[in-house]
């Protein structure tokens, strides 16, 4: 048996009254994010930069024909697909459910902010949220 109600069990969880540790945490991830794509665009840079003054050394010398680097790729990237049609249709899948998450995240902002600010009618907000942008 316990003191506390079924009720209201997790409410000294939910409920956080200093709110610096969540911005300690966004900021930690974005900082630790912005850290790793500079890496990447490093490596990358760093990679191309190399394989652009190797083409323009091969350029120079007109008896090497060497292919290397990003053109070894050249025939598999522009190249049609084996199975089109199953490309086709889960890249339209996968479409619809992003823009879908979008649409279904912008409802959910919108009905935040419009009831924080104290707004009555939320079946004109859900209209609009709705249909003004893609009209």
């Amino acid at each position: 048996s316990s003191k506390i109600a079924w009720a209201t069990r997790w409410d000294n969880y939910l409920h956080t009254f200093d709110p610096r540790i969540h911005w300690f945490s966004l900021v930690n991830s974005i900082v630790i994010v912005l850290f790793l794509t500079g890496m990447v665009a490093m490596i990358l840079l760093r990679a191309l930069h190399k394989d652009i003054s190797r083409y323009n050394q091969i350029e120079a010398q007109e008896d090497v024909q060497e292919d290397f680097g990003w053109k070894l790729v050249h025939g598999d990237i522009f190249r049609t697909p084996a199975n089109v049609m199953l490309l086709s249709v889960l890249l339209g899948n996968g479409t619809q459910l992003f823009c879908m998450t979008t649409v279904t995240l912008s409802g959910y902002v919108s009905a935040r902010i419009y009831k924080m600010f104290g707004g009555d009618a939320w079946k004109k907000n859900v209209f609009l949220t709705a249909f003004l942008f893609p009209t």
